[in-house]
């Protein structure tokens, strides 16, 4: 019987000293772990695609009639965003109709970016803009408004007619998209004229 309340003894004994090493790490641990501070995030915010297009052609037609025809290997679209955007990472083509010519106009460059809400497209890399009649506008970076049917750019800037004449601004131009009304800032440019052609 002594035996037996031995052991019993013995026993509380173990749970005592069990349950004081398990107290005694469980503030050791608490104390530790409030002391830490989280490292600050310094990851930059990545938005994600609502819709991908890969190897796309989009036509838009307006009263029966196309409008314009936009192609981009890859256009990826931002609609979740504060602010929503389409990117064309690998490039954009797109050819506009005006009513009344037979041939079109056409917009090119590298990398773009729509902006959907103010409808402003921005070109950079091997910008060309191109009329119905062949004048062309060249640049490394260009502002394309739909809406205003204007193009702006504060980077050098070359303007080529269909007869060869070439118009070179430094600082930028703004244009209509049609190229028949534009005006250049610090410009220089050379006019090709007839040898019989009198002034």
């Amino acid at each position: 019987m002594d035996q037996q309340k031995n052991n019993i003894k013995a026993n509380k004994n173990v749970v005592v000293k069990l349950n004081f090493i398990f107290s005694l790490m469980s503030i050791f641990i608490l104390l530790f772990s409030c002391g830490r501070e989280t490292p600050p995030n310094n990851k930059k915010k990545v938005d994600f695609p609502t819709r991908t297009l890969i190897n796309a052609n989009i036509i838009n037609n307006d009263s029966g009639r196309i409008s314009w025809n936009l192609r981009s290997p890859l256009i990826e679209e931002f609609t979740t965003v504060k602010s929503p955007y389409t990117l064309f990472k690998k490039g954009l083509n797109v050819d506009f109709y005006e009513k009344g010519k037979e041939k079109p106009g056409y917009f090119i460059a590298d990398w773009a970016k729509l902006d959907d809400g103010t409808g402003i497209y921005e070109g950079r890399g091997n910008v060309i803009v191109v009329n119905e009649k062949g004048d062309s506008l060249k640049s490394d970076q260009l502002f394309w408004n739909k809406k205003r049917k204007t193009v702006y750019t504060s980077k050098e800037v070359y303007l080529i007619n269909s007869k060869g004449d070439s118009l070179k601004a430094t600082n930028g131009l703004q244009a209509s998209d049609d190229l028949e009304h534009y005006t250049l800032f610090n410009n220089q440019g050379y006019m090709y004229v007839d040898d019989n052609q009198k002034f």
